[in-house]
């Protein structure tokens, strides 16, 4: 029994088969890995691209159903992906019926956001709480909210859209959490004040120059990392989690939680009267949770 897994992004659809734990309390094991490029102009084109993969799966497991992980706003019942998503042709189609049609197997799709908190909820560090955000942090930020133990969509689908809460203004122009408080807004900011081209620097680059001491890279950590708190904080007293849990690459970086409880305090202190103080923490399943995620999602859905 497993499940063949892909997660859309915007270069690459990362793909995995998926066995189920034969206990519950673990997490689904990823036997196989594979990836198809993404950035195609329209499903014939890319079906062409996987239909050979899903051949080969074919003859070498058992496949119980195809487990989507898509970017964008996702309606489950009707599987359809609209919104922001890059990959232009997902979006405003049945994704559920056009992969069920071609590959005659049960399919399910959610937000690979929904689908990482998914996982991180049911299989991550006993976060003790039935309240969790999951705040992913890339090109873009984008996440997830649980309550009671369940996704919360919201009224558009659009929950855990926390990249378009607005963080400041300038020359008049709002500035969104997206553009400042993502590992892109670092390498800008970065770049900028370095006198680089953004091509020289990833978020790993900053870190490294931020331990060596260097001044410039100093002032900008920690007015990003100022950035960052600021939606944290508003978030928790928006929200309220138990947990509020950060994915993406930057996240497995030793010195964001440190750095980011350190910027809290000082709220704290300033602030008396705000007595809750966000818990941060970083994913447990990193870049495996989209795909765990969408099994869970899976067995969820055909559970009823």
């Amino acid at each position: 029994m497993a499940y063949i897994v892909l997660d859309f992004g915007g270069s690459l659809v990362k793909g995995a088969i998926v066995e189920p734990s034969r206990d519950s309390r673990h997490a689904p094991k990823i036997v196989q890995r594979f990836s198809v490029p993404s950035r195609v102009t329209s499903f014939s084109l890319w079906f062409d691209l996987f239909d050979p993969i899903f051949a080969q799966f074919e003859r070498e497991y058992s496949i119980n159903g195809i487990a989507i992980s898509a970017c964008g706003a996702v309606d489950v019942e009707q599987g359809l992906v609209f919104g922001g998503s890059l990959l232009r042709y997902i979006l405003d189609v049945n994704v559920k019926a056009l992969f069920t049609e071609r590959y005659h197997l049960p399919v399910e799709v959610e937000n690979d956001a929904c689908c990482a908190a998914l996982c991180e909820y049911r299989y991550g560090q006993n976060y003790d709480s039935d309240h969790l955000c999951l705040v992913v942090i890339g090109s873009g930020v984008g996440g997830a909210v649980i309550a009671d133990g369940k996704l919360v969509k919201g009224h558009h689908l659009y929950t855990g859209e926390f990249g378009y809460s607005i963080l400041g203004f300038e020359n008049g122009a709002p500035q969104i959490m997206s553009e400042l408080a993502s590992t892109r807004g670092l390498i800008k900011q970065a770049a900028k004040a370095l006198k680089l081209p953004k091509s020289e620097l990833d978020g790993k680059k900053v870190f490294e120059l931020y331990r060596t001491g260097d001044e410039t890279a100093l002032n900008v950590v920690q007015c990003w990392i100022g950035y960052l708190a600021t939606a944290l904080f508003n978030l928790q007293y928006t929200v309220d989690p138990g947990v509020i849990i950060l994915g993406g690459a930057i996240s497995q970086q030793p010195l964001l939680i440190p750095l980011l409880n350190a910027e809290l305090e000082k709220y704290r202190q300033a602030m008396p009267y705000c007595h809750i103080v966000p818990k941060v923490v970083a994913a447990k399943y990193g870049n495996d949770a989209n795909l765990i995620g969408a099994v869970e999602h899976f067995q969820l859905m055909r559970q009823g």
